[in-house]
């Protein structure tokens, strides 16, 4: 009797024990959940990697998005921001926006310059700028911004530097600039401001440049720079100050002075040093009068005018030490006696000293030329 072929294919085949037959199948198992975890693995590092990336690219924060839309419609949606678009990332793209690309990555610069406004229609500075609580800079103008500085400017309580230019401003500078504190920057120059300095600015401890040249400013100039430990620019030229120089202006090593086209009197020596950085000093068209004979300069001086004073004594010999001396303007004053030769004097023309008292020497016509006649 045979076997059927089932029987006989059942009969040859190997038998194997339990514990063998699995070993392959456990080592297909691991292996199938190594692959799956790497996989897994990269899958999650992908995404981590396209996280960074819309981060990298799409930093604006809706919020502050919101308020520059809002600003935008207050300007009355000028064509100077028609790249103020939700389509593209205000720290990107939009003109005159700047983020933090650091811990915040929040709007902390904002430029508002040349705003085409309509001819007899001008603006007041939109008051919601200040709902970009991390703005550290703002700068506006050249525009025809009118009416006040908006007084919601004090909700930011980071800022810096806050420059309002060439606009139509008018009115006093407000007292409650002095509140905010952490402003390091200040210029309010090329508008319509009159009144005084607020002697209150002496609160912003923080303070290292003022500029308000070319405003409407009267009275003294506020007796307040002793506040001001690390104080570098002063720009106070073409207003209507008048009196005397503060003291503690002389206290203050500043690189950048420029108090010309003013009606300030009396002694400015207190303004010079020997050791002094300053770079810039311009006291022109004023009323000023002081020993210059008596006075040390410098030895960074690169730009010097005191021209259109009352400003008497000689010329000190040690201005043709002053190596980076490049200009010079001492016209229209009372000095007297030979002007040093030499040093950085050699290049200073003769217009420099014209309608002085009696100074005389190269490149005017020498003393003795001078006494004999």
């Amino acid at each position: 009797m045979h076997a059927s072929p089932i029987q006989t294919s059942t009969i040859n085949k190997p038998v194997r024990s339990p514990h063998f037959s699995s070993q392959p199948k456990i080592k297909t198992t691991l292996t199938t959940i190594i692959m799956h975890s790497s996989t897994i693995f990269q899958f999650c590092f992908l995404l981590q990697l396209v996280a960074i990336a819309l981060c990298a690219t799409q930093q604006c924060h809706p919020e502050d998005q919101k308020a520059l839309l809002q600003i935008k419609k207050d300007l009355n949606n000028p064509t100077a921001l028609s790249s103020w678009k939700t389509t593209a990332d205000c720290c990107r793209h939009w003109k005159g926006v700047s983020c933090d690309r650091g811990k915040t990555h929040r709007v902390n610069f904002l430029n508002l310059d040349h705003i085409d406004m309509k001819p007899g229609h001008p603006l007041s500075i939109p008051s919601s700028i200040a709902t970009l609580p991390y703005l550290n800079t703002i700068q506006l103008g050249p525009a025809n911004f009118t009416g006040p500085i908006p007084r919601s400017l004090l909700n930011l309580t980071n800022l810096k530097d806050l420059s309002i230019t060439s606009t139509l401003l008018s009115g006093t500078i407000p007292e409650f600039l002095s509140q905010i504190t952490t402003l390091t920057d200040l210029s309010l120059s090329f508008n319509n401001l009159s009144g005084e300095i607020p002697a209150s600015l002496s609160r912003l401890s923080h303070l290292q440049s003022l500029d308000l040249q070319s405003n409407s400013l009267s009275g003294p100039i506020p007796d307040i720079f002793d506040s001001f430990p690390n104080f570098s620019f002063l720009w106070l030229s073409s207003n209507q100050l008048s009196g005397k120089i503060p003291k503690s202006m002389g206290n203050i090593n500043v690189t950048y002075l420029y108090l010309d086209n003013n009606k300030l009197e009396g002694d400015a020596s207190m303004l010079f040093g020997s050791k002094k950085d300053t770079w810039t000093i311009n006291l022109a068209r004023n009323k000023l009068a002081f020993d210059l004979g008596k006075v040390e300069f410098s030895n960074n001086l690169q730009i010097l005018d005191l021209s259109h004073n009352q400003i008497y004594g000689n010329i000190p010999q040690q201005l043709t030490t002053v190596r980076d001396l490049t200009s010079m303007d001492l016209s229209y004053n009372n000095l007297c006696g030979k002007i040093p030769g030499g040093g950085a004097l050699s290049n200073i023309v003769a217009s420099a000293y014209a309608h002085n008292k009696c100074l005389c020497g190269s490149p005017l016509p020498s003393c003795t030329r001078r006494r004999s006649s």
